[in-house]
């Protein structure tokens, strides 16, 4: 609709979007063809990563169109540091020994974010120094806890129900690692994952499936500020959770390395790219002759 109306009073049209793959229900495949004439349509696209661009160049879009805003939260928000007393009144309020490494997932409790495989992997590690906190609501929770219980781990596993953003940081501060472990539905996959964004930001090495946009996009690299591994393996998080629970060192230079990083992957970062887009649409309608854009005399 927001195409239509923009050709009909002859605008530019600018797409923001994070889609990476083709999307497979029933109503997505018969929008396809729209879609597509949109993306190659539309004046220039707004994008999440490199990852989203990649796509949109292999369905037919000039890659001189797209444009990357790196998908960005307020680092002065999610850096602020978190005293060792907030993190004393965390451990008391979810039970934990002082001892304990927590794994974390703070999130929306649904398909999409590949839980079971998570529980499965926590489950296999057999050890009593981790405890692994699911923080978050929806529809999955009655499942994972049966899972849980099932597992024979619920001395081990916390469901803290829904955490308000504002008190979110204390969770990144006390654990050991972040684990986003999302699959590839019908519906779709994890466009990006602004947890891993705010993980960093605490200095949170992070654990990311191949079907999270955070880590298809370049956020995430693997080996440096956390581990990339295949979707829908239980084998492949249980092997990364060792990896970082038992060394030390690891981890310390992983939760180095994200702080460095997501220092420079910040709100300028993502008007960056909007700028370059916005600078392109109206530099391809000025007048001829005219070498003055639109958008250059507005920011004077």
């Amino acid at each position: 609709m927001t195409y239509l109306i923009a050709r009909l009073k002859r605008k530019p049209f600018i797409l923001w979007t994070g889609i990476w793959m083709r999307l497979q229900t029933p109503f997505h495949r018969l929008a396809w063809p729209l879609t597509r004439y949109i993306y190659r349509h539309a004046d220039a696209i707004v994008v999440y990563g490199e990852h989203v661009k990649r796509y949109l160049v292999g369905e037919g879009v000039p890659a001189e169109r797209v444009f990357v805003a790196a998908h960005a939260v307020d680092n002065d928000v999610y850096n602020l540091p978190v005293s060792e007393e907030e993190k004393m009144a965390l451990r008391q309020q979810l039970g934990l020994k002082v001892e304990d490494k927590v794994v974390l997932y703070l999130g929306r409790l649904e398909e999409v974010k590949g839980l079971p495989y998570l529980v499965q992997a926590f489950a296999s590690l057999d050890r009593k120094d981790a405890v692994l906190v699911l923080a978050g609501t929806g529809s999955e929770r009655e499942r994972l806890e049966r899972l849980v219980s099932a597992a024979g781990i619920r001395d081990r596993v916390r469901f803290t129900g829904y955490v308000p953003i504002e008190e979110t940081r204390p969770y990144y501060a006390l654990a050991w690692v972040y684990v986003l472990p999302s699959i590839t539905t019908p519906q779709g996959n994890e466009l990006w994952g602004l947890v891993v964004n705010e993980a960093f930001n605490q200095g949170l090495p992070v654990i990311a499936t191949d079907a999270v946009g955070a880590a298809a996009g370049g956020l995430v690299q693997d080996g440096v500020n956390g581990l990339i591994m295949p979707e829908r393996d239980s084998n492949a998080l249980a092997r990364a959770l060792r990896r970082i629970l038992d060394d030390v060192g690891l981890r310390e230079r992983m939760s180095q390395n994200a702080r460095q990083i997501i220092a420079g992957w910040d709100n300028e970062r993502m008007v960056q790219g909007f700028r370059q887009a916005i600078e392109y649409v109206c530099t391809k309608k000025e007048r001829a002759g005219n070498r003055e854009t639109w958008w250059s005399r507005r920011t004077k």
